[in-house]
């Protein structure tokens, strides 16, 4: 039998993981964009930067999803307590709940790289290009409320 802090802790890595990689590839595909379209004219620099910035959020998402998990088993008051292996499993797949809706990041990342050029060619693109790209997000906040659900309602993790 596996003590659960072992599961907890794999939840904790993959979410924060698979969702920094996919943020990663993300924020790379619409900085490319963002690098021509400054390239062309540096006005483009401020709508370019936002638009590039949105793939970000779901490391955020993650970030706070593997700090509950830490806090849910004791390491980040330095008590590291026995953690059973239901609680261990169930803090594993918020965790993968997570890192599987960041994923969400890559898309995104691809569509602000549209809207970045759709933007450097009419400004007005830009409300619409946010709305887009908002939209590939929707997957990523579903997944990190559920998993706030399970650890928060279901495990009661901060107490």
């Amino acid at each position: 039998m596996v003590d659960g802090i072992v599961y907890a802790v794999l939840g904790a890595g993959l979410a924060m993981g698979m969702a920094g990689i996919s943020t990663a590839i993300g924020v790379a595909s619409a900085g490319v964009s963002g690098a021509g379209a400054v390239a062309e004219n540096k006005e483009n620099f401020k709508n370019a930067m936002i638009l590039q910035a949105m793939p970000q959020t779901q490391t955020i998402y993650a970030f706070i999803t593997a700090l509950f998990i830490v806090m849910g088993t004791g390491l980040l008051a330095g008590s590291g307590a026995q953690v059973p292996e239901w609680k261990g499993l169930a803090m594993l797949g918020a965790g993968l709940l997570v890192g599987l809706t960041a994923i969400s990041a890559v898309a995104q990342g691809k569509i602000s790289g549209a809207g970045i050029a759709a933007c450097a060619k009419n400004p007005d693109a830009f409300a619409p290009s946010i709305i887009f790209s908002g939209q590939a997000e929707t997957p990523a906040i579903f997944g990190f409320v559920m998993a706030l659900i399970i650890l928060v309602v279901g495990l009661s993790v901060l107490g």
